[in-house]
């Protein structure tokens, strides 16, 4: 049998006040839910008697405020007792929401964040993390305006643990979903306060929202929770087409071309991300990990076979002589070994020790997020010094280690390659996102569309006379020879 006690939160909220949490508990096991009512003061709480002094001058209705909660509590696990289910302090607790159609989303949100970090994907934590922050500021009131002035790291850590105003499943509605858009669409980007947040920066905040609300209703469900309506159903968020920015092949042997220092920062950056252009556009943190033994040799070839970070899928890259001539900078083909092939990641570090894709998953949670973090820091120096380089070749494009991916898949389509294998070589999953991809990039077919639909037949002619006049005598000859036949 469960027992119950009023007691103050010995911390005031936000506002000042001291709110009054219901303890229940069942078989040692303690679950405290807040109360609607709370005290400008600590001294209106009576704990002896668990309930608000007389001194308080709501006194009446906020113990009789109480006392109904208490009485639903008891309800609750007279309900829970007469349908034979299991009574534990969460168990009343649910099946209080349930009577009241009061379920956290917060709540919810934030226990399966830590679930998900616990479980290893720190990746998707912060993710989840991220859009929460967001959604809290929102829920609480706090003003655009005042975004900015919100301090940094630990304390802003603090300062969102402070905002305690909750939010129901109930309470997501289409309405709620379309306001919050608006607050999302005029608030400030965290790189650039003077900018407001990309569009489609906000879609994927919404598609994080989406996702942790259909998995709220699939597991509150068991514990109540009842909806008829879901509210993303009619909701819309726009995204924008953007640029993908990538490089030409001439542009690619300007980079080449630049002299460096063998052994620099910048010299070890263009190894590393002409690696990546040379293998199929390899995604930045894939080529950071990269150990001497993911090099090998099948099928009378040089190969990189790995499996990528993103979507856990295996990959094996035939190695052209170019990558080759760069990996033979890093190891000795002939004795890899599994230390990282580049001079970025430390060795002698604890997560090196998990040398193969299974290994990294079955990491200490901590090992895993400062694998991460370092592979995050290592991506954002080749970055930096990317742009050193391009500077110096000549490039005024903006670029970065994904730039690779993006120029591999431009030039091998403009070279005419199968969409399927360009497909398969940048491992995607189906072959509407290649084409999607590939759309961002390539003007050729419309380039020629449009030089037809303009070219006047004089344009044609003076085009063929040119021809005509750059082919050899005997080229000429054979031309009139097969004209004849």
């Amino acid at each position: 049998m469960a027992t119950y006690n009023f007691e103050l939160n010995n911390r005031p909220n936000k506002r000042g006040s001291f709110s009054v949490m219901l303890r229940i508990t069942e078989n040692k096991k303690h679950k405290r839910i807040k109360t609607s009512v709370e005290l400008k003061s600590a001294k209106y709480w009576n704990p002896a008697s668990q309930e608000v002094r007389k001194t308080e001058p709501n006194f009446k209705v906020y113990n009789e405020t109480l006392k109904r909660m208490l009485e639903s509590a008891k309800r609750a696990e007279q309900t829970l007792e007469d349908n034979q289910k299991g009574i534990t302090s969460q168990s009343v607790v649910n099946t209080m929401r349930a009577e009241k159609g009061m379920f956290s989303f917060i709540s919810f949100a934030e226990d399966f964040s830590n679930r998900t970090k616990e479980a290893g994907d720190y990746r998707t934590y912060t993710k989840y993390i991220t859009f929460l922050n967001k959604l809290k500021l929102f829920v609480n009131g706090v003003k655009v305006s005042d975004i900015p002035s919100i301090p940094k790291g630990t304390e802003f850590t603090s300062y969102i643990g402070e905002l305690k105003k909750d939010l129901s499943m109930l309470e997501i509605t289409l309405t709620f979903l379309n306001k919050f858009k608006a607050y999302l669409q005029i608030s400030p980007n965290a790189k650039n306060p003077e900018q407001t947040l990309h569009p489609n920066t906000i879609s994927k905040q919404f598609d994080v929202f989406k996702s942790l609300y259909n998995k709220a209703i699939l597991e509150l469900k068991e514990e109540g929770l009842t909806l008829k309506n879901n509210p993303f159903n009619d909701f819309v968020c726009e995204t924008i087409d953007t640029n993908k920015d990538k490089l030409t092949e001439a542009e690619i042997n300007l980079l080449n071309s630049v002299n460096l220092e063998k052994g620099s920062m910048l010299w070890h950056t263009r190894n590393c991300f002409m690696l990546a252009f040379y293998c199929a556009g390899m995604r930045a943190g894939d080529l950071i990990q990269l150990r001497g033994t993911n090099i090998i040799y099948e099928a009378s070839a040089w190969r990189i076979s790995y499996r990528m970070d993103k979507t856990s899928a295996r990959k094996e890259i035939l190695l052209i002589p170019e990558a080759l001539d760069i990996l033979k900078n890093y190891i000795n083909l002939k004795k890899r070994t599994t230390d990282y092939i580049f001079p970025l990641l430390d060795n002698n570090a604890p997560y090196a020790d998990a040398i193969t894709w299974e290994d990294k998953e079955r990491l200490p949670y901590n090992h895993k997020i400062t694998l991460l973090k370092q592979v995050n820091s290592k991506n954002s120096i080749l970055n930096k010094h990317l742009n050193k380089l391009a500077e110096m070749a000549g490039i005024t494009k903006k670029i970065s280690m994904h730039i690779a991916r993006h120029s591999f898949a431009n030039i091998a389509r403009q070279k005419k390659a199968n969409v399927y294998d360009i497909s398969k070589a940048l491992g995607h999953s189906s072959l509407k996102i290649t084409e999607t991809y590939l759309s961002k990039f390539d003007t050729t077919s419309q380039d020629a569309t449009i030089k037809q639909v303009f070219t006047t037949a004089e344009d044609t002619k003076d085009t063929l006379l040119k021809q005509l006049q750059n082919l050899s005598p005997e080229e000429l000859s054979a031309l009139l020879k097969q004209i004849g036949k």
